[in-house]
């Protein structure tokens, strides 16, 4: 496709397709089109085309840039042309910032944006080379738009060889997602375009053959075609027995061009090349060793090499094409270009920039570069920005004369950054001569967080085993490696093992606290294994989690595990809470498992919007970042929430997600296993509970599985064979788990017990006893602050009275089980609590009195929050949801509460 004045020639569907698209975005459904297309084939300009069409002047326009690909959220940043807007502005120099947080900050943005002139619509072009915090920013925003008007086109070579993130490689493969792909042109079109660039030079226009020559040749590429028009006369296209220039010979035009020019224009050229896309004239005048940058500059851009632009710091020389800056680039020599690099070492503003154009500009390996990227690696390792340690320990090893070490610290912090893939990649181009405890430490970690649990321990064994050789001295390998084998263990279920790990790790040499989870792992394998009071003991003295180091948010995180496991659930929220606020400098697994603890305490509390929040954003970042280690765990946490309010296809999801997560790691992780079974249990389905169970029964591990207080689902167990008229295996499981939920003194998990008990004595007619079993379960329940099991037991306590034939005391447990029902918007278990009272003789509550079950999750969590007196903003803010949406949701709550203002809301929830 060319454009020259007001011809415009072919992409006549893709235009279309984007004028629809358009309109959908306009009238309130956010729309994602991906156009993908070869370098040259014209997708910028297809996209200037349809914006100057629709008119509209909302628009957010922002590129990848090759040269700035490791620059973060340099990207992002060129949305705004440098100067950000206020929520993004109050995070501070971005650098080094979240890119959860970033994404939050970028959503209120694309909330307040979309109100000026609807749609919004939000442009990156080279999406391919844009930096990887920007696409994890940008992916985070772009999964909650639900109901903005806002239009996302993101512009690429190819989807598929797009590296990641894989949240953002599954939202461009979505089925809603529309993808435009660009093929060459044809014929007509490249007669077309080369009429008015004949009538320019007064030549006479492209014949049909030279036409059809030129597509088959240059394969219809639009930025060939019109470098080839340009260049060659009509009569030598026309003419067969001359041989066309291949369209491969781009960078040949662009060199013509500069070869054209004189010295200064050219070395100026040059510079520009090295520097980036677009670098300030003054800068670019230094490193080419010019005193006339103006006249280069106007020379260069007469040729048409280059391109000037202004800025507030003067004139900026930039290429129209990145095809243009490749050409001028590749064409140097090797010497020239080091030098070239040398000298911007010097000028270039920012220390990342200058180290770089040092590395490029040593000719071979460099131990004294390669040791001063390293330190420089492991520095940022210790802040947590594992990103950038990422880059620097890789381009460290690559200068190094012995580069496997360094690379195995680059793959722990791709991991701990969330870049699996090119982890793994990294990993498979370890050489074979490599120390095997350095490939086993590197295979160890990654198998680890794929979830491979046996080729985790075998090649973490190797490492542990060779790391403390003497040509690994002070490289902590074997203490890392323990580190792990800790945390596998406690994924294995195994927590006495992981605390022995644990203790491993610290004692050997060079262990640092940066980058594991050591401290979390000692104290909850201590706790999983019946040493709670120890664990507790050795977490005492903690700080705030706003004042904590790195190290002692580890231990937070683990003290607010254990916490909740001992029915501590306000110290527990307190802590894990103050680590989710504070750990934006730790890495991405830990932010994840962290988020997801606190969705499990507050789930326990019956804070379940929060709750929901919580484990929802863990288990998408989880699937975002492909740790499949902890997906099941997440998936099964999230689970939870929806499947005791009745929102199936949510809590399926997730089940299925668990699931999946324990087949691929070949293991009965109890977290899904127990998801899918409060799920049955939640449906009455007491066949699928037992089912989703067995696997538990035939593991031999006890840690975790067994603990009282830890996971919850042996009452369900025993709650389904009561109800399938297995009594004396209810019995047989039940005895155990009393007798250990008594020694340890777990008011949950005596609670659960109790009220499974009083069915078992229920059903075998056994009256006294069973009611003792009730009456006791809601002391412990009450005393742990556990609103849902104290729920579940009055209704079992209650039906058990109606079945007395005591009516009146059967109605006193029901209303009071449905009230928290309510509460809690546990829609299958309120209709029980209604079916038992419609039994006692009592009326049916009305539609109206429990206004939350009529919503679904998502709109009862705007409601409430609404009620509480925030604005639609604070609630967007809270839930991580565009304002758009809040307000979408917030209208399905008013017409399905029959209410019409926020007054109205707050007046009928609080009834």
């Amino acid at each position: 496709m060319v454009e020259r004045g007001a011809t415009f020639v072919g992409r006549e569907r893709e235009l279309r397709c984007l004028g629809e698209e358009f309109t959908r975005a306009r009238a309130g459904l956010p729309r994602l089109v991906v156009v993908e297309g070869a370098a040259g084939m014209g997708k910028t300009t297809l996209v200037q085309r349809f914006l100057a069409a629709c008119g509209t002047g909302n628009v957010l326009l922002g590129d990848g840039d090759e040269g700035e690909a490791l620059l973060p959220y340099g990207t992002l940043t060129g949305l705004f042309g440098g100067d950000l807007p206020g929520p993004l502005a109050a995070l501070g120099p971005l650098g080094g910032a979240d890119p959860l947080a970033v994404g939050a900050a970028l959503l209120e943005v694309v909330s307040e944006r979309q109100q000026r002139e609807p749609p919004l619509c939000l442009v990156v072009d080279d999406l391919h080379w844009a930096d990887g915090p920007t696409l994890r920013a940008l992916t985070f925003c772009l999964r909650r738009l639900r109901a903005d008007r806002v239009l996302t086109v993101l512009l690429l070579r190819e989807v598929a060889a797009l590296p990641g993130p894989e949240g953002l490689l599954r939202l461009l493969g979505a089925d809603g997602t529309r993808r435009l792909r660009l093929a060459g042109l044809g014929v007509p079109e490249v007669e077309a375009m080369a009429g008015p660039l004949a009538e320019t030079a007064g030549a006479r226009g492209l014949s049909r053959r030279a036409a059809a020559r030129l597509v088959a040749h240059t394969e219809g590429v639009p930025l060939h075609l019109r470098a080839l028009l340009e260049e060659v006369p009509p009569e030598a296209l026309d003419d067969v027995a001359r041989p066309l220039p291949a369209p491969r010979s781009y960078a040949l035009l662009v060199l013509a061009k500069v070869a054209r020019c004189a010295p200064a224009a050219r070395e100026l050229v040059s510079a520009v090349s090295v520097l980036g896309q677009a670098c300030p004239l003054h800068l670019a005048a230094r490193v080419a060793a010019i005193d006339e940058p103006l006249h280069a500059l106007e020379e260069a851009v007469r040729a048409g090499v280059l391109l000037e632009r202004s800025s507030a710091r003067g004139p900026v020389a930039a290429f129209a094409h990145p095809l243009t800056r490749a050409a001028v680039y590749q064409d140097l020599g090797p010497a020239h270009r080091a030098a070239l690099h040398a000298r911007a070492a010097l000028v270039a503003e920012g220390g990342q920039a200058r180290l770089r154009h040092r590395v490029e500009a040593v000719a071979g390996p460099s131990p004294e570069l390669a040791a001063e990227l390293a330190e420089l690696g492991r520095a940022q390792a210790r802040l947590g920005a594992f990103g950038s340690a990422a880059e620097h320990l890789k381009a460290a090893a690559e200068l190094s004369a012995d580069p496997a070490p360094l690379a195995a610290e680059a793959v722990e912090a791709l991991l701990l950054d969330g870049r699996v893939e090119e982890a793994a990649a990294l990993t498979a181009a370890l050489p074979e001569r490599a120390h095997p405890a350095v490939r086993g430490y590197a295979l160890g970690h990654l198998a680890v967080v794929r979830g491979q649990v046996e080729e985790a321990r075998a090649h973490l064994i190797t490492a542990w085993e060779r790391g403390g050789s003497p040509e690994l001295a002070g490289s902590g390998l074997a203490a890392r490696a323990a580190q792990q084998l800790a945390l596998l263990s406690l994924v294995k279920a195994e927590g006495r093992q992981a605390a022995r790990w644990a203790e491993r790790a610290r004692h050997a040499p060079g262990y640092r606290f940066s980058t594991d989870y050591n401290r979390y792992t000692q104290l909850t394998g201590l706790a999983v294994s019946g040493a709670a009071e120890t664990a507790l003991e050795l977490a005492r003295d903690l700080p705030a989690p706003a004042s904590a180091t790195i190290a002692e948010l580890d231990a937070l995180l683990g003290r607010g595990l254990l916490r909740t496991y001992r029915d501590d659930l306000p110290g527990a929220m307190a802590d894990l809470a103050g680590t989710v606020a504070a750990c934006g400098e730790r890495s991405v697994p830990f932010r994840m498992l962290a988020m997801a603890m606190l969705g499990q305490a507050e789930y326990r509390a019956g804070r379940w919007d929060d709750a929901s929040l919580h484990t929802e954003t863990a288990a998408s970042v989880a699937d975002d970042a492909d740790q499949r280690w902890l997906s099941p765990v997440c998936h099964g946490l999230a689970a939870l929430v929806p499947a005791a309010r009745g929102d199936w296809a949510a809590a399926e999801a997730h089940v299925a997600a668990a699931l999946e997560g324990n087949r691929r790691a070949r293991s009965r992780r109890s977290r899904a296993c127990a998801a899918a079974a409060h799920l049955a249990a939640a449906r009455g389905d007491h066949a699928g509970t037992g089912a989703a169970l067995e696997p538990l029964l035939a593991g031999r591990v006890h840690d975790v599985v067994y603990v009282p207080g830890v996971v919850q689902w042996l009452d369900l167990l025993v709650d389904a064979l009561v109800a399938l008229g297995e009594a004396e295996r209810a019995e047989t499981h039940l005895a155990g788990a009393e007798w250990l939920a008594a020694r340890r003194g777990r008011h949950s998990a005596l609670a659960a017990a109790a009220r499974s008990r009083g069915g078992l004595h229920a059903a075998r007619h056994e009256n006294e006893p069973a009611e003792a079993a009730f009456t006791g379960g809601l002391e412990h329940a009450a005393a742990a602050g556990l609103p849902f099991e104290e729920a579940r037991l009055r209704l079992a306590y209650g039906r058990f009275l109606r079945r007395l034939g005591r009516r009146r005391q059967a109605q006193a447990q029901l209303d009071l089980a449905l009230g928290l029902f309510a509460r809690l918007g546990a829609a299958p278990y309120a209709d029980r609590c209604e079916r038992e009272l419609g039994a006692c003789g009592a009326p049916r509550p009305e539609p109206g009195s429990s206004p939350l079950l009529r919503l679904t999750p998502q709109e009862q969590a705007v409601a409430r929050l609404v009620a509480t007196g925030m604005t639609n903003r604070q609630v967007a803010r809270e839930l991580v949801l565009s304002v758009k949406t809040i307000e979408y949701h917030l209208g399905n709550a008013y017409a399905k509460l029959g209410v019409n203002s926020r007054v109205g809301l707050t007046t009928k929830l609080l009834r």
